[in-house]
């Protein structure tokens, strides 16, 4: 597992073989939670602000994502988004 991306202190993570539907692993100071990309719906707790700066990164890099979802899936190494 490593960090796809580390925005405001917020830890973005993909984990390779792991449960659909396609989904990202969030850490922040105020909290953990996952987050599927499609329909956006959130598990764990974190504080609202979070949840939006973590959305509109998802609306900014969907496509990266998918495709680093799809890698992690098959045992691929993952990168690091470059932003």
């Amino acid at each position: 597992m490593g960090s796809v991306f580390v925005i405001q202190g917020i830890l973005i993570y993909i984990y390779a073989f792991d449960h659909n539907p396609p989904h990202i692993h969030v850490r922040s100071g105020d909290g953990e939670f996952t987050i599927t990309l499609q329909s956006r719906e959130v598990e764990g707790k974190a504080r609202t602000r979070t949840i939006q700066i973590v959305n509109q990164f998802i609306d900014e890099h969907l496509q990266e994502l998918e495709e680093i979802w799809e890698k992690a899936q098959r045992g691929e190494k993952i990168e690091k988004i470059k932003r």
